[in-house]
């Protein structure tokens, strides 16, 4: 179980160097996950998955237990992905060293970054961790997360919220003030009712009442 805090975020891998040792199941999913996102993935192992050889992520034939420092430091995050849970340990406590993200699936608390149960869509992502705890659990979580999230209803306010922040930033000058009308339109019982409904002319009408009357 992990003990430590980590702060949760979203970023663009487009810029950054992923190295995966270890070319198995774990492994392979962990280069074809980052390679999606955009990431220049590069997995080292003595054998590899049939997926990674169909794949066009650079596959480096190298023994695991050979990679140094001077191997690990061309890289912005390693994840350690070998049977072998002394060298996982081992290869990721030298990443650390040199302020690297590095990601030990056979030893959460030896990581610095966890690889959470995620769902993305064109609209949402959700990402969730139980540290270790259950990643079965967290994938019912998930799912009921996610029949929440892509109900009509929930998918009907996002887009409305979305045309009511365009109104805002085009009337309202000062963030704390437009921030202040985002919380009046939200919680207001005309709008959510156009909005989940799907009668989005009406609750950004609506919203356009609050402002004005507001200002």
């Amino acid at each position: 179980m992990i003990t430590k805090d980590y702060y949760p975020i979203f970023i663009d891998l487009s810029n950054f160097r992923v190295l995966v040792i270890g070319g198995g199941k774990v492994g392979t999913k962990r280069a074809l996950a980052f390679k999606k996102y955009g990431a220049d993935v590069s997995v080292i192992s003595l054998d590899f998955s049939q997926d990674l050889l169909n794949s066009d992520i650079k596959l480096i034939k190298e023994d695991a237990n050979n990679i140094d420092r001077n191997v690990l430091e061309k890289y912005d995050i390693i994840l350690t992905c070998t049977n072998n849970f002394e060298l996982n340990e081992k290869l990721c406590n030298i990443a650390k060293n040199l302020r690297k993200l590095c990601n030990n699936p056979t030893n959460p608390e030896n990581s610095n970054f966890i690889v959470p149960i995620f769902y993305s869509d064109n609209d949402l992502e959700i990402a969730i961790t139980t540290k270790g705890k259950s990643s079965i659990l967290a994938k019912e979580i998930l799912t009921k997360i996610t029949s929440i999230a892509n109900s009509p209803e929930t998918r009907n306010l996002l887009n409305a919220m979305y045309g009511v922040k365009t109104i805002l930033k085009k009337k309202v000058v000062d963030p704390s003030v437009r921030y202040s009308f985002y919380h009046k339109i939200y919680n207001d019982e005309k709008f959510r009712y156009y909005a989940t409904n799907g009668l989005i002319e009406k609750a950004l009408h609506r919203a356009e009442e609050i402002i004005n009357d507001k200002q």
